[in-house]
């Protein structure tokens, strides 16, 4: 257990080890999930594109599975096993860097960012049947995550656990929405398992993604050089 503690700083230390002001900038937007609210705007759309009458009982699964996601990491992880977040933990003062002296709450495990995210990738690219957008928001979870460690929020495991929490969240509550959603709405059983997401809205979310992200980047340089940061 010491060694894989140990494995777990040193990772942590070199994914925190590459810093600029630039990037402080963009990772603090970037780690926000407020900041992709058009994204999951857009997301609930498609879901009542493509679902109709059904969208609603999908959209409360989501609603569910980011609920239970947020109690089962804080009260029967972080705040029963207590494991100190690396911005709050003494033996890594002056090791890490800490962008704007951000440090987040105590308790570091599981990463509730993780959890979250993860499940909603894994709900949304199930839901899709959409091979494009399954790998999108794949990536799009991995880079919300990597934020958390550039800002030395979480360690690789509270990262990992989050995300296997958020997996088994995402699936399960998948499964219990359909198996609802076909009681209420009988449907041929090779309807079941067709692609829901046509490519080119696969394209557009992930066109509104990347608009986002050079959106921030650009007044992240604004700002910078107004020296806001």
């Amino acid at each position: 257990m010491e060694t894989l503690l140990q494995l777990d700083k040193d990772l942590l230390i070199w994914f925190n080890s590459s810093h600029s002001p630039f990037w402080d900038v963009i990772m603090m937007f970037f780690t926000r999930i407020e900041f992709w609210i058009p994204f999951f705007i857009l997301v609930t759309y498609q879901i009542f594109k493509y679902k109709s009458k059904e969208a609603w009982w999908w959209l409360i699964g989501i609603s569910l599975l980011i609920l239970f996601g947020d109690l089962i990491s804080n009260y029967l992880f972080k705040n029963i096993l207590q494991r100190l977040r690396p911005s709050h933990e003494p033996s890594l003062y002056g090791i890490v860097n800490l962008v704007k002296a951000y440090s987040g709450d105590q308790f570091g495990f599981v990463s509730s960012h993780a959890t979250a995210v993860f499940a909603f990738a894994i709900y949304t690219s199930k839901l899709f049947k959409n091979n494009i957008y399954s790998l999108f928001i794949g990536i799009w979870a991995l880079l919300i995550v990597y934020t958390r460690l550039y800002l030395c929020l979480h360690y690789p495991g509270d990262i990992i656990g989050g995300m296997a929490l958020g997996c088994g969240l995402g699936y399960f509550f998948y499964r219990i929405t359909r198996w609802w959603v076909y009681r209420l709405y009988p449907q041929k059983p090779f309807a079941r398992y067709k692609q829901v997401l046509e490519n080119s809205d696969a394209g557009i979310l992930i066109a509104v993604v990347a608009l986002e992200m050079l959106t921030i980047s650009f007044v992240a340089l604004k700002l910078l050089k107004l020296g806001f940061f």
